[in-house]
Formats: C-alpha cells, sequence, structure tokens
C-alpha cells in the first residue's frame, strides 16, 4: 500500500498544504489504494518538505510523485492527449504552483490578518513550548522565501492584483466546462483543485479568497468535485 506523508488536516482541508491536497486527491481519483501518515516537521521530507510517498521507494516533489503514479499504475487515461492542451496545461500548472502559491503564501503569513489566523490555528498543532518560536520562526523563513521569489518585494494591492488576474486566467480556461481540458478530468485538476479549495475553504478573508467567490464557476467547480470525490476532511 502507498504510504503518502503529508503535514495534518487544517480548516477543513485533507492537509493545510495544497501540495499534500493535490496528492491525496490524486488517489482518490485513481482509485489507488493509500494509507495518510501525518508529518509535521519538514525537515522529514527527502526534499526538506512535504508531501513525499513510499511507494517500493521514495518519491518527493508532489509533481513527481503524480509522475511516478501515472507511469507505475498505467493511468495514461488521466493524462491529457491533445499536444496543444498538454501544453495550456503545463503553463497553467506553473502559474498555479509558482506564482499563485505565493500569493496564497502571502496571504497566510506575510498579511498581518491572514497571520492572526495562522498562528490560532497552527499553535495548537505543534509541541508545547515551542509552537509559537516555531512559528513565528517559519513566518521568518516564508518571508524571506517571498522575498527572493519576488513577490515579497510588492506591495499588498500588487500581491493581490496578481493574485486576481491568475483567478481571472483560471476563470476564462474553465469557462462552463466541468473540467479543464478535453471535457474530462485529468491529472491538471489535482492541481487546480488544490490550490482553488484551499483558497476557498481557509478562514482567512483576504482579497485573494473575495476574488476567487466571485467567479461563481470556479466555486462550482470546486464544491462539484468536492461531492465527487468525497474529498472532505
Amino acid at each position: 500500500m502507498i504510504v503518502l506523508h503529508q503535514y495534518p488536516p487544517s480548516f477543513k482541508l485533507p492537509s493545510l498544504s495544497p501540495f499534500c491536497i493535490k496528492v491525496e486527491f490524486f488517489l482518490k481519483l485513481a482509485k489507488l489504494p493509500y494509507k495518510v501518515h501525518v508529518e509535521r516537521n519538514p525537515s522529514r521530507g527527502p526534499k526538506g518538505k512535504m508531501p513525499f510517498i513510499e511507494d517500493g521507494k521514495i518519491i518527493a516533489d508532489s509533481s513527481y510523485i503524480l509522475d511516478h503514479l501515472v507511469k507505475n499504475y498505467h493511468l495514461f487515461h488521466l493524462e491529457i492527449q491533445c499536444p496543444l492542451q498538454k501544453a495550456q496545461s503545463l503553463a497553467f500548472k506553473t502559474m498555479i504552483e509558482e506564482s499563485l502559491y505565493f500569493v496564497l503564501l502571502y496571504s497566510r503569513w506575510i498579511d498581518p490578518e491572514g497571520y492572526i489566523v495562522i498562528e490560532n490555528e497552527f499553535v495548537p498543532l505543534l509541541p508545547p513550548l515551542i509552537g509559537r518560536p516555531f512559528l513565528t520562526y517559519l513566518k521568518k523563513n516564508l518571508t524571506k522565501q517571498a522575498y527572493e521569489q519576488g513577490m515579497g518585494r510588492h506591495t499588498k494591492d500588487e500581491v493581490y492584483e496578481i493574485g486576481a488576474k491568475h483567478l481571472m486566467a483560471l476563470s476564462l480556461l474553465l469557462g462552463e466546462k466541468e473540467h479543464f481540458f478535453e471535457d474530462k478530468i485529468s491529472v491538471f485538476d489535482a492541481t487546480a483543485y488544490s490550490f482553488l479549495a484551499t483558497i476557498l475553504k481557509q478562514p482567512i478573508e483576504s482579497p485573494l479568497k473575495h476574488e476567487l467567490m466571485r467567479r461563481s464557476n470556479l466555486c462550482h467547480y470546486v464544491q462539484r468535485l468536492d461531492k465527487a470525490m468525497e474529498f472532505t476532511c
């Protein structure tokens, strides 16, 4: 059986990390037997982060995990076949994981209103006495990451403007379809769902969440997949 190592549930989500949700969503989609091992310390991961899986060998990074699962379990029917749409899915996946992710990070760890929610939620998940100092240390590191990536150099309004543009692009791509590509569920939906569900369900009333709530097709998309996959914490 596949063992998925991931951060603990939070905010009525299966994990506090959208990358962990992405992998578990795909395991459910593929109907592969698995069990979850909750990890609170990212240093336990081979690449210093979560998730990773044990499946005969240890595989880290959500994208490499999904590539492994598709290849080893012959899940090629979940891949996008059209070459143009395959290229589009790669571009949008990169937008989500390399840019929208940092807007989400900003809303949680840098925006003071979001950090209050994070602090109240996460301190109880950590060992007593070291919980709050560890969270402060984590906030400092994540703020540094955002600055080095570039998102952390922008003003608050600029950051959320970037996030709004990303959500607009996703909304236009989805349109009135049930899924983003080839009118069928695919590997890409694991990425799209995991980030959209995280933004929508976490109790951080940021401009990012408010913009997503304006995009009714994206909200309905999350709700459809919640119901179809029975994907709740």
